[in-house]
Parts: structure tokens; C-alpha cells; sequence
């Protein structure tokens, strides 16, 4: 008999990044969970050193009805790795995803158009940039915490 050491888990998000992640994994067959551990994975491996306090959920309306649950599985690695992050970084992680999600969407899409070898669909990318405009502040603020100007 085989022992299940997944955890199901989710994370409250803004609709905008819940319904581009959706998109997304219609589009390369990818799922909303795998799009959203991603995220947060290139956020860290981009070796970015946040120093984020205050309010939790800036980035999202403040109207819990313009949120959606995200649903999510870690095996146990995942786990480890995450309450490290939330530890580390003191933020909760599904901030840390919208982080990734502002800063690194555009690079991911075309990790995945590599990796699987699909055709690009450049209006993704329009969309997405539309839902970037409306966070300016925050993807700038964003880029000042996570010292990652001088990268780019």
C-alpha cells in the first residue's frame, strides 16, 4: 500500500492573477497548482532578497469577494521549502506567488513554450501586461524590495 505524502492546501488570490494562471494552463496543459509552485520557484531562484513587512494582502482588492481559492499540493519537500520561504521572507505565500506573477510571468510563459515546444500566443502576454499596468506601483515597489533593479 502506498502512503500519500502530498498535502492539499490553497491560497487566497486576487481574480486576475487566479484567472491568467487558468488561461495559462488551458493553453500548455499545465496545471493552476504546478503554474503557481513555478511562480514562487522562480522568484527565489532569481536569489531575490526581499524585505516586505506590513500589510499582507496589499496587492489584493480588499473585498474578499474578488478573491479565489487557488487549490495546491506540496509533497514533502515542497513543504519544507515553503516554510522556509515564509520564514525567510516573512510574507505568506501566496504574496510571494503574486510577487513572482508581477515580475516573472512573461519569463515563465516562455519557459514552458520552450520546454513543451508550443506555439507563443502573443495575446497572453497582452493581457497579462494590461493586468501589470494596473499594478505599477506594486511591481515597482516589488523590484526596489526584492533588490533586483540592478539585474534587470
Amino acid at each position: 500500500m502506498k502512503i500519500n505524502l502530498n498535502r492539499d492546501t490553497t491560497a487566497n488570490v486576487d481574480a486576475d492573477f487566479f484567472d491568467k494562471i487558468c488561461e495559462i494552463s488551458g493553453l500548455y496543459g499545465i496545471s493552476e497548482s504546478r503554474i503557481f509552485k513555478d511562480l514562487i520557484k522562480l522568484t527565489v531562484k532569481n536569489n531575490c532578497r526581499i524585505r516586505v513587512f506590513g500589510i499582507l494582502t496589499e496587492y489584493q482588492n480588499h473585498s474578499p469577494l474578488l478573491w479565489k481559492k487557488l487549490n495546491y499540493s506540496l509533497n514533502p519537500e515542497e513543504i519544507e521549502d515553503f516554510t522556509i520561504i515564509r520564514q525567510k521572507y516573512k510574507i505568506s505565500i501566496s504574496k510571494f506567488a503574486f510577487i513572482g506573477f508581477l515580475l516573472f510571468l512573461d519569463l515563465l510563459i516562455f519557459i514552458y513554450k520552450e520546454r513543451l515546444k508550443k506555439p507563443f500566443n502573443q495575446k497572453i502576454l497582452n493581457s497579462y501586461f494590461e493586468i501589470q499596468k494596473k499594478y505599477t506601483k506594486l511591481s515597482n515597489e516589488f523590484r526596489i524590495r526584492l533588490d533586483i533593479i540592478q539585474k534587470e
